[in-house]
């Protein structure tokens, strides 16, 4: 199953030397976990969240080896229960991304350069 991580276009070169090791996933305003972020969903449109930064300038696809039976590979709702991330902290970052968590996950290793399948420019 093919995965997307969109991000800058300055950080595309560190990105494929060294793997995706870092993200910013905000279980509250103030705490951020550091995983990357994924969604299964290729449209840049329907991220929501990227609109006003350039944070979408660049769709990363991603083949994890072993797939969804990847013990690194989490959902958003699944990390955030864990985690006991507050019900109105979901909405909001549900709304702000375009209603769409049931197709976010967060990977909480690094992804290595080699499962990189694609780069693209948008």
């Amino acid at each position: 199953m093919a995965y997307y991580h969109f991000t800058r276009p300055g950080y595309v070169e560190s990105i494929l030397a060294e793997g995706i090791n870092r993200g910013e996933v905000p279980l509250s305003p103030t705490n951020i976990y550091n995983a990357a972020w994924l969604t299964d969903d290729p449209n840049p449109r329907r991220q929501q969240w990227i609109y006003g930064t350039d944070k979408g300038a660049v769709r990363i696809t991603v083949e994890l080896p072993d797939g969804e039976a990847d013990p690194l590979l989490e959902t958003w709702m699944g990390l955030a229960e864990r985690m006991g991330v507050e019900d109105w902290w979901m909405e909001a970052l549900n709304s702000a991304g375009g209603h769409s968590q049931e197709r976010w996950y967060v990977y909480d290793g690094v992804i290595d350069p080699e499962w990189i399948t694609k780069v693209e420019m948008l």
